[in-house]
């Protein structure tokens, strides 16, 4: 049996602030807090006896928050793939959400799947770079646990890839930071959902 775990990275500088995009800056790093969610997240899986292979996105607040928990469960380091980056929002990054001109947020509540930004991606080019790289490292490694550390919109495109749901709810998902979200695969069989934003080590 395969058990898959997806989380988020921890509270990170710019989730101080959300009426900023930052998508796929550079810039923003784990707070304190951030960092402190991800030890809880660690001695939770250490706590169930858990020791997964981790794979990361790339952006430095996924990495530092694999980092702590593979120290926590002194696990390998984690492996980056940058096919899990955060959402690119072009040229919204690093503004604000409620500038969004009237004619784009009528298109965004329109097809939010499909929207894309301009200079950036939709949550379908989301899915569609996500999805065969997660099946990629599923297939790498069966019958193991697998913790991927992701980006909230990332998430969702694999909840909506792992769930199947109406495709204009794909915003409606509450991702927290360092929340775990389990599936479980037997092999030729289907995936099973286990649990989805559970962050009660959280506090």
């Amino acid at each position: 049996m395969t058990r898959i775990l997806i989380t988020r990275h921890g509270q990170a500088e710019h989730n101080l602030n959300t009426a900023f995009f930052m998508g796929r800056s550079p810039a923003a790093r784990l707070t304190e807090k951030g960092r402190e969610q991800a030890r809880r997240l660690g001695a939770r899986l250490a706590a169930e006896g858990l020791r997964p292979r981790i794979v990361c996105s790339s952006l430095p607040r996924a990495v530092e928050t694999a980092e702590i928990v593979a120290s926590a469960l002194g696990v390998e380091a984690p492996v980056q793939d940058e096919a899990f980056w955060e959402l690119n929002k072009g040229d919204w990054e690093g503004k604000m959400p409620r500038d969004l001109p009237p004619e784009v947020k009528r298109l965004v509540d329109a097809d939010p799947f499909g929207f894309r930004y301009p200079g950036g991606e939709s949550y379908r080019a989301v899915l569609d770079r996500a999805a065969p790289a997660f099946e990629r490292w599923v297939e790498r490694w069966p019958d193991a646990t697998i913790l991927f550390v992701l980006h909230g919109d990332v998430i969702r495109a694999l909840l909506y890839h792992l769930i199947g749901f109406p495709s204009f709810r794909i915003g409606d998902w509450i991702t927290d930071p360092c929340a775990l979200n389990e599936f479980q695969q037997e092999p030729g069989a289907r995936r099973w959902v286990v649990r989805v934003n559970d962050a009660s080590h959280l506090g």
